[in-house]
């Protein structure tokens, strides 16, 4: 026969120790974007010094106006670049939730059905409410794969859009 107080422990375990990993996951890309933004300002600093000290020597105005379209086009790569890098960090995190999440609901859902077995062997006629379980299981986990797959679309398409805008936007930068 089988003890419902222990299944539960063990679902509660597992309920903490995934509680654990995902915040284990945010805070690692936490210190990913504070290091991604510290390089940054670090950048931004090192160039604006040196944009403004070029644009103190200059005296010619043709010099200081192509001086000044140089500058903006690198300042716009460098937005470009750093989002580019932004949304990797931020792909990257929600693909490994997206699976955690999957593997904590393929766990979950094989206790259940492990368990509603071993109801359905203890107690006469259990083998019909056993089968609604896992009919139940069988179409969650249908739903859940759909999702996951329409997600896992949406990432690739904005992945896409996000390369585009940012290729686009220097590209036009350029161009003035």
């Amino acid at each position: 026969m089988t003890d419902p107080a222990k299944d539960i422990a063990a679902w509660n375990q597992a309920a903490v120790e995934a509680a654990m990993t995902y915040a284990r996951t945010s805070l690692a890309t936490a210190e990913q974007l504070l290091k991604l933004n510290l390089e940054a300002a670090r950048t931004a600093l090192e160039q604006n010094s040196k944009a403004a000290r070029e644009l103190l020597a200059t005296d010619d105005p043709e010099k200081l106006m192509a001086l000044r379209g140089k500058l903006a086009h690198t300042s716009v790569q460098q937005a470009a670049t750093y989002a580019s890098s932004v949304y990797e960090v931020v792909a990257g995190t929600q693909a490994q939730l997206a699976q955690m999440f999957e593997q904590s609901v393929a766990r979950v859902s094989q206790d259940i059905a492990e368990s509603a077995d071993r109801l359905g062997r203890s107690t006469p006629g259990g083998e019909i409410p056993v089968a609604a379980i896992k009919s139940t299981l069988s179409a969650a986990a249908a739903v859940m794969d759909s999702l996951n797959q329409a997600t896992r679309q949406f990432a690739q398409l904005s992945e896409a859009a996000m390369k585009t805008a940012a290729e686009q936007m220097v590209r036009n930068t350029g161009k003035k």
